[in-house]
């Protein structure tokens, strides 16, 4: 595994500093990556006779660091490790959290960060529950989480790297990557993440049904959501439209769930060289709209383009990775983002 930024000794020695005095939280992202890594993080902590005194898993959005730094305060948490978060979108909170905790992120998103402090930064395929098995495997024995890891990575796409393939094949010999989400691994993804959208805003659930091994308990939300899936993708076959100078599929829908996500990379997957983007409410906040964008080949970089969809919109945020990126920005700015990236 190749670190960008830092390396597993940083972790070691930041892991070796906390003392009984000090109050721990994990903030992570709010997606089976997040609360996957969270769920590793908490067992190295665990075996490190560390407890986590706070968890919060968050969606992307301006501000998403800001509205738990004074809860944070409060509760006298003097650690915090953020995980699968890329900071730099929200660059000045995160200065100002270093100011106020000790922080160590640990995250696989591209941005344009250069070497600092206890920060470890991988390659955009290996998904942070990996990172946090490559590290934590010297602390603590972690091969009852094979199963979970694989299935992130899965949902990640980390296992479009060869040496992270080898690694689902070691434990799921029969899996291919043609129909990887059939495979078992796959399908433990799916569930795990329709349970993340079915009970979304109750991610502390699904963590500890993941720590309790109660994996059974999300079958019946897959199949709730799954029809949802398929209802959606078909609205958007027949209701999507075209832009064929920048080879991109662009369409406004709000689904019963916050499916976006799935549904581009179903119909990415069939047409690999264009992009798919979809456009939906923001449940929680009704003057907002959230974007998810997937291309397969990697030949229009997703993270820019979602850059420069919101350029110049208030209180917009925006990027992800190359073949897969979201945004969030105002409903009412829904036209300058259309004109933003479909401009040559």
């Amino acid at each position: 595994m190749k670190f960008l930024i830092g390396k597993k000794e940083d972790f070691i020695t930041f892991l070796n500093s906390i003392t009984k005095k000090d109050r721990i939280a994990v903030v992570s992202h709010d997606d089976l990556d997040g609360v996957a890594s969270a769920v590793l993080m908490s067992e190295i902590l665990e075996e490190n006779k560390t407890r986590v005194h706070s968890l919060y898993f968050i969606s992307y959005k301006k501000g998403m660091l800001k509205e738990i730094h004074s809860e944070l305060i409060k509760k006298k948490i003097t650690r915090i490790f953020i995980l699968d978060i890329n900071v730099y979108t929200d660059y000045e909170e995160f200065e100002k959290f270093r100011k106020d905790f000790g922080i160590f992120l640990i995250d696989h998103h591209p941005s344009d960060i250069k070497e600092e402090e206890n920060i470890i930064k991988t390659e955009t395929e290996n998904c942070v529950t990996f990172v946090l098995y490559e590290i934590g495997k010297e602390i603590i024995n972690l091969d009852k989480w094979k199963p979970l890891i694989c299935a992130t990575m899965i949902a990640e796409f980390s296992h479009n790297l060869q040496e992270n393939f080898e690694f689902i094949k070691e434990l799921y010999p029969e899996t291919e990557k043609k129909d990887i989400l059939n495979s078992v691994p796959g399908k433990l993804s799916q569930e795990i993440t329709s349970a993340l959208i079915y009970l979304k805003g109750k991610e502390k659930k699904i963590f500890n049904l993941i720590k309790k091994n109660k994996y059974y308990k999300f079958k019946k939300y897959h199949q709730v959501v799954e029809e949802e899936i398929h209802r959606c993708v078909e609205k958007f076959r027949k209701e999507a439209e075209f832009y064929p100078e920048r080879n991109l599929y662009f369409f406004y829908s709000s689904p019963r769930f916050s499916i976006s996500s799935i549904v581009v990379t179903i119909l990415s997957l069939e047409q690999k060289d264009k992009t798919f983007v979809f456009v939906s409410d923001v449940k929680e906040q009704s003057n907002f709209v959230k974007v998810s964008a997937r291309n397969q080949s990697g030949n229009t970089n997703l993270n820019e383009l979602m850059k420069r969809g919101i350029d110049g919109l208030e209180n917009a945020s925006g990027g992800g990775h190359v073949k897969a990126s979201a945004a969030i920005f105002l409903r009412s700015d829904l036209e300058k983002f259309k004109k933003n990236i479909l401009e040559q």
